[in-house]
């Protein structure tokens, strides 16, 4: 297997892990992984957590779907939440979490199994703005489909999941769902309002740098035929960001494309450049027909370039201090 193909494989983008994030060495939870002892990864606990998700019209629609799928539910030891593989046609649950944390993931991860029932989440063919556009998306509607859940065990009488719900780094997209719900009574765009709040949490870098890391291994495969397609924004949202009844719940799906919503970091922009320049060279593909004219870099000082703008100025500046030392060998040589 090729270093590309193995990347491919076990790479997060293809396992979408939940809870992720947590899995940094100074992270809250640690400690707790390092704890050995045994968790219930019993059939019981797992007929458990179904009993909660049936109560709910989400929770059922979730269980019909993975029936249909196919897909084996299982419990795994990990260091996040769960994850769903393509490949494998798995969903895994870590035992060492509660009950009503795994209900949430079990939400979560059926969705990105529904997503992927759809179209390719992530590939080599798409545009490098694609994939992060993409890439975005299907993780902020997998977490806005967390808060529909937690909303309907409310007006069961249940308060559980939204309070586990409300402990995490995704909690911002909980209180969005509830204040928007409280104002419209339209279920559609509450999770709109979830969904578009997942774009500000400080866990979208670090689904950045996974993205980019792809892009790396993309352009070291060395295959013309990769970023070629670019999709349509609206398209995509029509396909995948579908309330229960097939209705695409997004009313405006050109705010995927604005500047606080498809932007990276300075230094992950440095990163996209330096990978890509090389592809562009090799390839001879104008920056543009990647979409980094679309990919936005978010500034300390709250303003917004493309990338494409960044590489122009590296360029130009490359040039001038390329000038600058010639001028001074010249000098000197006299």
């Amino acid at each position: 297997m090729s270093r590309y193909e193995d990347f491919m494989k076990n790479v997060y983008i293809r396992r979408f892990p939940s809870g992720a994030e947590n899995q940094a060495s100074k992270g809250p939870l640690k400690k707790a992984f390092e704890d050995e002892q045994d968790y219930d990864q019993s059939p019981e606990r797992m007929e458990r957590l179904k009993k909660i998700l049936k109560k709910t019209e989400i929770g059922r629609e979730t269980l019909d779907f993975l029936d249909q799928k196919g897909s084996e539910l299982i419990f795994e030891k990990m260091p996040y939440y769960g994850y769903f593989s393509p490949e494998e046609n798995i969903v895994a649950l870590s035992p060492r979490f509660s009950d009503e944390d795994l209900a949430i993931t079990f939400i979560h991860e059926v969705r990105h199994a529904r997503q992927d029932s759809i179209m390719t989440n992530t590939s080599s063919d798409m545009t490098p703005e694609t994939i992060l556009k993409n890439g975005f998306l299907i993780e902020a509607d997998a977490c806005a489909a967390e808060c529909v859940f937690a909303h309907q065990m409310m007006e069961l009488g249940d308060n559980s999941i939204f309070e586990a719900h409300q402990k995490t780094a995704y909690a911002p997209m909980s209180t969005a769902f509830e204040e928007e719900f409280e104002k419209s009574h339209d279920w559609n765009k509450a999770r709109e309002a979830a969904m578009m709040a997942w774009y500000d949490l400080p866990v979208k870098p670090g689904y950045a740098d996974q993205y980019i890391d792809f892009m790396k291994e993309i352009v070291k495969n060395n295959d013309s035929a990769d970023f070629r397609n670019e999709m349509d924004t609206k398209k995509m949202a029509q396909m995948l960001c579908l309330d229960s009844n097939g209705e695409c719940y997004i009313q405006n799906p050109k705010k995927l494309e604005s500047p606080e919503k498809l932007n990276v970091s300075e230094k992950q922009a440095n990163t996209m450049m330096q990978t890509l320049k090389t592809f562009i060279r090799r390839q001879n593909r104008p920056a543009e027909r990647l979409g980094l004219d679309k990919v936005y870099v978010e500034h300390s000082d709250g303003t917004y370039t493309t990338v494409r703008e960044e590489m122009k100025k590296a360029k130009a500046k490359e040039k001038n201090n390329a000038a600058v030392r010639n001028a001074a060998n010249g000098k000197g040589g006299r």
